[in-house]
C-alpha cells in the first residue's frame, strides 16, 4: 500500500460514457480537489484494488471517492457521493 501521505497523482482517469457522479451530484472536479486538500484513504472493503478517500473540495463539501490506483500513480475515479 502507498504511503498516502507523500502521494502525489500522476494524472486522473474518469469514464465519462458511464457516468457514476453525476447519479449523486458529484463532479469530476470535485473528486480530483479532495485528492490535493485534508483526506484520509483507506482500502475499500468490498474489492481489493479499490480505496475510499474521504475529504472535502475547496470549497469545504465533504465527499466519499471510490477510486483505484493504476500503474504510475494514476488515479481512475469509480465514483463518489457527498457525505
Amino acid at each position: 500500500m502507498p504511503n498516502w501521505n507523500r502521494f502525489t497523482p500522476a494524472d486522473f482517469e474518469y469514464d465519462f460514457d458511464r457516468d457514476e457522479l453525476s447519479a449523486h451530484h458529484v463532479t469530476f472536479e470535485e473528486t480530483v480537489e479532495c485528492f490535493f486538500s485534508e483526506h484520509e484513504i483507506r482500502r475499500n472493503k468490498s474489492y481489493r484494488d479499490r480505496y475510499q478517500l474521504l475529504g472535502k473540495t475547496i470549497g469545504g463539501r465533504r465527499l466519499k471517492i471510490i477510486f483505484q490506483l493504476k500503474p504510475g500513480n494514476i488515479i481512475r475515479i469509480i465514483t463518489g457521493w457527498p457525505l
